[in-house]
Parts: C-alpha cells; sequence; structure tokens
C-alpha cells in the first residue's frame, strides 16, 4: 500500500509544481509578485526577474524530477516540502500584512495570498511530507501498472483541485449572490 501512495503523492506534487511552473511560463504575474516582494525588502537592488525566473525553473525540474523516477523520489520530495513550506510562510506574511501579495500561484495574479493559501500550502506541505516518509519506507519500488494508472488519475485530480483553487475559494465564499446578466 506504501507503493502506490508514494506513487500517488509524488505525482500529486509533481503535477502541482509542472501545472504552476508553466501557468508561469505564460504571463507576467509572477514577475509583478516578485517586483512587489522586492519593493518590500531592505535591500537597494533585489533581481526580481532573475527571481522570477529562478522560481519558475525550480518548479519545473522540481515537478520533472519527481516524474523522473523512484531513484530521485527522496531528495525531491525533501526539496518539495521545503518549497511548499517556503510558499506557507509567504502567504502567513501576506495574510498579515496590511498590503498583501497578488497571489501568482498559478500565473493569474487575480487574487491576494491570504489565510486560504495558508491552508492550501499547509496541505501540500502535508503531502509532500508523507509522501517523503512513504517513499523511505516503501524504497525504490514501483506500483503495478493498473495501481500506477489509478493513482496517477487520482494525482491528475488532486493536481486540477489545486490549479483551480482560487475560483472554488469565490465559489464557496459567503456574500451576495450575483445574477448573470441577461
Amino acid at each position: 500500500m506504501s507503493v502506490i501512495a508514494t506513487f500517488f503523492l509524488q505525482t500529486a506534487v509533481a503535477g502541482v509544481f509542472i501545472t504552476s511552473g508553466l501557468s508561469k511560463v505564460r504571463g507576467e504575474a509572477n514577475l509583478r509578485s516578485w517586483t512587489d516582494l522586492a519593493d518590500r525588502l531592505p535591500v537597494r537592488r533585489f533581481p526580481a526577474a532573475a527571481a522570477s525566473r529562478a522560481h519558475i525553473a525550480v518548479e519545473l525540474l522540481l515537478g520533472a524530477a519527481l516524474l523522473a523516477g523512484a531513484w530521485v523520489r527522496i531528495p525531491a520530495l525533501l526539496a518539495a516540502a521545503v518549497l511548499f513550506a517556503a510558499f506557507t510562510l509567504l502567504a502567513l506574511y501576506s495574510a498579515r500584512a496590511e498590503n498583501a501579495v497578488a497571489c501568482s500561484c498559478f500565473g493569474t495574479g487575480r487574487s491576494v495570498l491570504g489565510w486560504p493559501h495558508v491552508w492550501r500550502n499547509l496541505v501540500l506541505s502535508a503531502l509532500a511530507a508523507t509522501g517523503l516518509g512513504c517513499a523511505v519506507v516503501a524504497g525504490p519500488v514501483l506500483p503495478s501498472p493498473n495501481a500506477a494508472a489509478v493513482a496517477a488519475g487520482a494525482a491528475a485530480a488532486l493536481t486540477a483541485v489545486t490549479f483551480y483553487f482560487d475560483d472554488l475559494v469565490d465559489l464557496f465564499r459567503p456574500g451576495p449572490v450575483r445574477l448573470p446578466r441577461t
């Protein structure tokens, strides 16, 4: 069972990083977020453009490493857990700041990092850490092709929920009902 759980968590975390990285490549929202963060630092010059490109590259490389196979899953899941923890701290900073940071999590930049992102990132951190624990227990074994297909399908579903997280939060946020225009 830990082999299937490891594979599911490994592919789910990979899916989140790859979709996040690819969505950032298409737009400028990530650069705007890094520029906003750079303006808040006491450092006079912070290379926001380079940080934005490095952020995208790290997400894509980490996602690819997680898909590379069982031989690299332990260090990749460890790196993923650390990166998700850093994202959680950034969301926490933004949620508590007077002027919140724009969320470029999946390339849109339509919302600001707030408490829902803190909780989402905590869950993603826990998934990566659980995957790391399962990987240590399971070792380099891969599941059967049928089990891998089921785990990959479940990972794709989790990736989709994470990708559309802001839309889901908006959908279930209490507030006035808006009727469609006719």
